[in-house]
């Protein structure tokens, strides 16, 4: 089961990858906190990417861990639905939408950063 999960996040992974290069635009336009949210997702992606690398056992087994990445994917995809496919004007280019979705995004992203760095050197104990 934690197998499957695991290479769920793997997909879903790479459609945050790209769903992340569509809202580059978005992103901008938050200003300081589209910035923050882009370098954190950068670092984070380069994070999740040497873990998928490494085959580690840990990142394959820990259903916690993946299931926040998942979540951090269904988020991302939401507000991608929102910002290319809602026909809703006032939501697509309200500013004060995407702000408080990208502090929980950055939030979110911090806590995924802590984590992948945390089981890795959990990892390195062992």
């Amino acid at each position: 089961m934690t197998k499957i999960i695991y290479y769920i996040k793997i997909i879903l992974f790479i459609i945050y990858l790209v769903c992340m290069f569509l809202l580059i635009d978005k992103v901008l336009t938050i200003n300081i906190l589209g910035t923050i949210h882009f370098i954190l997702s950068i670092i984070y992606s380069i994070l999740v990417i040497l873990s998928i690398l490494s085959k580690k056992e840990i990142f394959i087994n820990t259903l916690s861990y993946n299931m926040l990445n998942i979540g951090l994917y269904i988020y991302t995809f939401v507000m991608s639905y929102m910002a290319f496919i809602s026909t809703k004007l006032d939501i697509i280019n309200n500013k004060i939408y995407y702000r408080n979705n990208f502090i929980l995004l950055i939030f979110m992203l911090v806590l995924n950063i802590f984590a992948t760095l945390y089981l890795n050197k959990e990892e390195r104990k062992k």
